[in-house]
């Protein structure tokens, strides 16, 4: 962390002086260890490289309109090459139209009244409910003990479950 803060700092330094002294505390530092060193070189170096780019000659003027006809040609092609996707969106817009039309146009959809067959239903599903109080009295323990052994390592699951939670909470 300490190289990590000392590289900043050179980094910064190096920006201010753009080739000149650097400060005494640092250069103390640079003395003592090899890798600051090193990405003090490596820094100065990328430094004078960007500030002073190489000469770049300029570009022949065949070889500019030859890249500049390819681009043209590419674009010609990347808009043809649009048809198909402009073509699916159409046909999906027209669908869309076609379906918002007919829900529109077609009737309403009848809700039926109560029913006779209504009642009923209601009147079965009483009929369940209070038999159910009544079948758990009436059933034999050997129907009933599956579930109550079950019911017991559930709540066996959870007092030990719940403990374990109670002992690692601080």
């Amino acid at each position: 962390m300490k190289t990590l803060l000392t590289k900043f700092r050179l980094s910064n330094a190096l920006d201010e002086t753009a080739g000149g002294p650097i400060p005494d505390s640092l250069r103390d530092k640079l003395n003592a260890c090899p890798e600051l060193r090193e990405f003090a070189q490596r820094t100065v170096a990328l430094d004078r490289g960007l500030r002073h780019p190489p000469a770049v000659p300029p570009a022949d003027a065949a070889l500019h309109e030859s890249i500049m006809e390819a681009v043209r040609t590419s674009t010609a092609q990347s808009s043809s090459s649009r048809a198909p996707t402009r073509i699916g969106l159409a046909t999906a817009f027209a669908a869309f139209a076609v379906i918002a039309i007919w829900l529109a146009v077609r009737p309403p959809a009848q809700v039926a009244p109560p029913t006779a067959s209504n009642a009923q239903t209601m009147a079965a599903a009483q009929l369940v409910l209070d038999m159910g109080g009544e079948i758990s009295r009436t059933v034999p323990g050997s129907v009933v003990a599956p579930l109550s052994n079950e019911l017991a390592c559930v709540d066996h699951d959870i007092r030990d479950t719940t403990q374990f939670v109670l002992a690692v909470l601080p």
